[in-house]
């Protein structure tokens, strides 16, 4: 590929709500599918020719809409799925803060890309199976643009995987609903072009 997008998903409920989400298939807003016309438009003019997404809905429709547009089918894969939150799924922050004072000690931590969610992943669980999706487009020899549409938490450790930053730094990694992050390959090597751009939702 010449060209890999990571583009975060759509609002949905759940995000609107402010709970915490996993794997749960919260669908999109109203704010949701008007952030996804506007992410179709931006990305209308892109060679994109493969297109690659999480199975859950608020990525997934996305994905499926982009790939409508530029002709290609949209291809689900587990490796994009979001991060495991497992016991904190649809918790609100002040009780993640009650129950869990002690993971979230350690989630502030120095080492909290290895510290498991209660009951779910770890940072590095999802640096490990998504970084392939992202590789096997950087070595693939045809053109076009790539497109992997994910969420939070894989955006940051694949961006931090494709500047070969220490994982540790992903807190340095800013992740907007339906934020637009483009890297140019060149011999092989991703280049930034642009990170978590939302231009395109400007008056939404």
């Amino acid at each position: 590929m010449n060209r890999i997008i990571i583009l975060r998903h759509v609002e949905s409920e759940a995000n609107r709500s402010n709970v915490g989400l996993g794997r749960t298939d919260s669908p999109p807003t109203e704010l949701g599918l008007q952030q996804l016309q506007a992410t179709v438009a931006a990305l209308t003019d892109e060679p994109i020719t493969k297109v690659l997404t999480s199975p859950l809905s608020r990525a997934r429709l996305l994905a499926e809409a982009i790939a409508e547009d530029h002709n290609v089918a949209a291809e689900s894969t587990d490796g994009l799925i979001e991060l495991d939150v497992g016991e904190l799924e649809g918790l609100e922050w002040p009780l993640v803060r009650e129950r869990f004072a002690a993971f979230l000690g350690a989630w502030r931590g120095d080492d909290s890309v290895s510290e498991a969610m209660p009951g779910g992943e770890s940072l590095l669980d999802v640096l490990e199976r998504s970084r392939p999706v992202f590789d096997d487009l950087v070595a693939d020899p045809s053109d076009g643009t790539g497109l992997l549409v994910t969420h939070n938490f894989v955006v940051k450790m694949l961006v931090v995987h494709a500047l070969e930053m220490p994982p540790r730094e992903w807190r340095r990694i800013d992740t907007g609903l339906a934020g637009i992050s483009t890297f140019r390959i060149a011999d092989g090597v991703p280049a930034v072009v642009r990170l978590n751009d939302r231009h395109h939702l400007n008056g939404l």
